[in-house]
């Protein structure tokens, strides 16, 4: 029996019947072949991304109670340092201790000015131009003492120029810029 049909006719009909077998076997081959490969390789990828999804889970899953536990301890802190850090209302009584602070070491206040606020991410900056007149010992104690305050007050920029006091008796003249972090109100800038 031949291969091929002897019949024009017969080989036509065949001829016809091939066509859509070879388009059927293109399509297989040129796109749906492809598309096989383009599938597996993106099932092996996500397996991959699955295995690490399950080993990180499972690292989280170790650290979780750690974790929360450092969480906690930081907003401890946090807590605690902005007790630390006055409100806009305590500047006045901040500067009223600072005065006070000053009749206690028996050094005199020469200078108190203000400068402008100055707008940061969380907090405004808030400083002062102070110059005091008294004894070298009493200077240094009224220092500490401002630094010593229950609120952040930060004394920087110190210089001391030696002075004689009206009865003769050595003393000095110490200027310096005290500066505080200030909770801003609500409707200021700083928290918007």
């Amino acid at each position: 029996m031949p291969l091929l049909p002897a019949d024009p006719q017969q080989q036509r009909k065949l001829l016809i019947g091939l066509v859509p077998l070879l388009g059927l076997f293109a399509y297989w081959y040129f796109y749906h072949g492809k598309k096989q490969d383009e599938i597996a390789s993106l099932e092996s990828h996500l397996e991959s991304l699955e295995s690490k999804n399950a080993a990180a889970r499972a690292r989280a899953q170790q650290g979780g109670p750690q974790l929360e536990q450092r969480l906690a301890e930081y907003e401890r802190v946090i807590g605690r340092l902005e007790e630390l850090v006055p409100n806009s209302e305590e500047v006045a009584e901040l500067l009223h201790a600072i005065s006070l602070q000053a009749q206690q070491h028996g050094v005199e206040v020469v200078q108190l000015t203000p400068h402008n606020p100055q707008p940061g991410d969380y907090y405004l900056l808030q400083s002062h131009d102070v110059a005091v007149f008294g004894k070298y010992h009493d200077v240094g104690r009224f220092l500490a003492a401002i630094g010593s305050l229950p609120r952040i007050v930060t004394p920087f920029n110190l210089v001391l120029v030696p002075r004689q006091a009206s009865d003769g008796t050595a003393q000095v003249q110490a200027t310096f810029r005290i500066k505080t972090y200030v909770i801003p109100e609500t409707g200021n800038p700083a928290t918007s």
